[in-house]
């Protein structure tokens, strides 16, 4: 067997045993010594949905990723669902009260809530899941207005949201702002977060990118830690930073180019947008698997570019 092969699994999970059904492409570089996470051990993950307009053969646009206690969630961009995937990859299909054309690119956790940053209306939304709400086919959601921020909805918007370990802040990350003539960043807000609102606290960090191709989507906490996705067009490269949060700074935690390029040509789209670390160290991404516009269908398409689905285990 190749030195890296990434297995395609038929039920997984978050820490459990995987049934390997078939190789789903290999790369050729080794995991980079040091690398917090083992590229050789990738798995591509097949969920089972309860409702089958949202298995990944349909163009779901899984933009963000989430860790919920014992549950990974994902939201469906464009259709105004949540994916809740439970430890066997069952996949729980819930709808979500949000705006009409919401563009729902990023999604976090912190009990009992989770919060959604929707680009196309440059808007963050609070979805509470106590008392069994989770198990409801239908969930509301609650505009947080944003005190101190000047946001403009569009198709180059926020991606990303992160919650403090303790709910009291909340961090939302513009994906790419700039142009080539005077270079680009991506930038982060710090929000406090408040009974019916978000407040900016202090100013913005503008995080540095190489030119305007470069991009920075999810985030995820490792430990105290603060991650980003950093991705190049036209999915180039793929690597995880770490934000300084005093600073803006940012650190090249693990390149993943060679694996998650490994993939394109069985099928996997390759536009991963979304980051999570679960309890046992593993790096979860998933992928926006379709280019569209204004969607005014209840369902995704079918679509030859499957939603991917990856977990990259902790290194040893």
């Amino acid at each position: 067997m190749p030195d890296r092969c990434l297995m395609q699994v038929a039920a997984a999970a978050l820490g459990v045993s995987a049934v390997v059904i078939g190789s789903a492409g290999c790369a050729t570089a080794p995991t980079a010594s040091g690398a917090p996470w083992d590229a050789d051990r990738a798995e591509i993950l097949v969920w089972h949905p309860d409702d089958e307009n949202f298995s990944q053969d349909r163009a779901l646009e899984t933009s963000g990723l989430a860790v919920v206690g014992d549950e990974l969630v994902a939201p469906s961009e464009k259709y105004g669902r949540l994916l809740f995937f439970d430890h066997e990859l069952d996949a729980r299909v819930v709808e979500i009260g949000v705006p009409r054309h919401a563009e729902l690119e990023g999604v976090a956790w912190h009990a009992p809530s989770l919060y959604l940053c929707d680009e196309a209306h440059a808007a963050v939304y609070r979805v509470d899941l106590d008392h069994g709400a989770r198990q409801l086919p239908r969930l509301a959601a609650i505009e947080l207005p944003i005190d101190g921020v000047e946001l403009v909805g569009g198709k180059i918007g926020v991606e990303g949201i992160e919650v403090s370990r303790d709910g009291a802040y909340v961090s939302l990350l513009l994906e790419r702002s700039g142009d080539p003539s005077v270079g680009c960043v991506s930038r982060l807000w710090l929000l406090r977060v408040g009974r019916d609102r978000l407040v900016a606290e202090g100013t913005p960090f503008d995080l540095p990118l190489e030119d305007c191709n470069w991009r920075l989507t999810g985030l995820a906490w490792r430990g105290d830690r603060l991650l980003g996705l950093k991705t190049q067009y036209p999915g180039e490269r793929y690597q995880v930073v770490e934000i300084d949060r005093s600073t803006g700074a940012t650190t090249l935690v693990q390149d993943l180019t060679d694996l998650v390029r490994s993939v394109r040509d069985d099928g996997w789209g390759t536009n991963v947008e979304g980051i999570a670390i679960t309890d046992d160290g593993a790096l979860w991404l998933i992928g926006d698997n379709a280019v569209s516009g204004v969607i005014d269908d209840a369902y995704p398409p079918a679509t030859d570019e499957k939603a991917l689905l990856m977990r990259v285990p902790r290194a040893e």
